[in-house]
């Protein structure tokens, strides 16, 4: 078993060193049953708060016609290059609890108690969630070496090789260097829907996340949750394929979020015991301080490291040109109250440290991106 991994320092940005042992080790440890009973790690939470359980001098947002909505670094995202069928398809997890899957779900609240106005429904109709872009969201299992406890995050596909999480989804941070460190046995599986893998599992060579987050006390808002991980490439169907040949990705914008309306995924597990994908759609409501942003959700912990897409979705035909279903990620689930009430998540807007992050993960390895 891989012990707590040594980090390697640079440009705002730490790496996790490359462990040729571990996906053997990963495939190995993950059971039907350790998947099973992996937990979300506890969701973030603001330390102080204000009025409505919201962080402590949170601002509220009222977008202006005349005010520039976007101005920063980006990429667009691309479609699958291949298909692959069934070729990577299976079970991998299993759950002693019945799961009455009658197209009705449980009875939720759709809207916000204080006017953070959103929509959070389960991803419907069930084959959507191997669709793109829906199939580039996935869920993320890992293990934390030093506490020897297994937990599940929400992730995405955001270059050919590259995933995105959140900052305290990939490492333990803290303001002392000998007391962070980096979890281990990661394990992606896109489009994760009930127990089933359609795209298979994915295995990661190489972690990289914020210092922002890293080198942090662990408190939130904080400026910069956020993390990547490289996944190793498979052999599907007589070739060798990255994962964003099956799935493919997302595109990503800089200082986007604080003026926007996004569509949410994740796997909460307070809706479907994290067994399905979530879908929330919403716009802004109020500035959380630290450079983070706050919008209206239903989700709770294992939402975690979701992706919040502007622009969501596959263009119709005659649609204007080169404007619409562009897929960018503009931010992270961080953050949320541990509560029922009030219902919202909040963000780290992805600026400079994001750009980093990215060209660091992307310079790793050619192909990467």
């Amino acid at each position: 078993m891989a012990g707590p991994l040594a980090a390697q320092e640079g440009a705002g940005v730490t790496a996790s060193p490359t462990v040729a042992t571990e996906t053997a080790e990963t495939e190995t440890y993950w059971t039907p049953e350790l998947l099973s009973q992996a937990t979300p790690p506890a969701l973030p939470t603001p330390a102080e708060t204000g009025p409505q359980d919201l962080p402590q001098g949170f601002e509220l947002v009222t977008p202006k016609v005349t005010e520039q909505v976007w101005a920063g670094d980006g990429a667009d995202g691309a479609l699958p290059s291949v298909e692959i069928g069934d070729a990577l398809e299976r079970p991998i997890a299993f759950d002693d609890t019945p799961f009455e899957d009658d197209g009705r779900g449980a009875a939720t609240e759709a809207h916000s108690s204080f006017g953070a106005y959103f929509t959070t429904t389960r991803v419907i109709p069930s084959t959507a969630p191997r669709a793109y872009p829906f199939r580039t969201a996935g869920k993320l299992f890992f293990r934390d070496p030093r506490r020897n406890t297994n937990h599940v995050c929400s992730a995405a596909v955001l270059r050919p090789r590259l995933v995105a999480t959140a900052g305290h989804c990939v490492t333990r941070p803290s303001t002392n260097a000998s007391n962070r460190y980096f979890f281990t046995n990661f394990l992606f599986v896109p489009a994760y829907d009930n127990g089933v893998a359609p795209y298979g599992r994915w295995t990661s060579s190489q972690q990289w996340v914020s210092n922002d987050w890293h080198h942090s006390t662990g408190s939130v808002p904080n400026k910069g949750d956020i993390a990547i991980l490289v996944m190793r490439d498979q052999a599907i169907n007589g070739a060798t394929r990255k994962i964003g040949n099956v799935t493919g990705w997302l595109g990503w914008r800089t200082n986007a979020l604080s003026k926007n309306h996004l569509t949410m995924l994740g796997y909460p597990c307070n809706i479907d015991s994290c067994r399905k994908m979530q879908m929330t759609n919403a716009g802004v409501f109020a500035a959380g301080g630290q450079n983070t942003w706050i919008y209206g959700s239903a989700g709770r912990g294992g939402h975690s490291g979701g992706p919040w897409i502007q622009d969501f979705g596959v263009a119709g035909a005659g649609a204007p040109t080169n404007t619409l279903a562009k897929n960018y990620l503009v931010g992270i689930t961080s953050y949320g109250p541990t509560a029922t009430e009030p219902k919202y998540l909040g963000a780290s807007n992805l600026g400079s440290n994001f750009t980093s992050l990215i060209n660091s993960a992307c310079g790793a390895s050619s192909g990467n991106c």
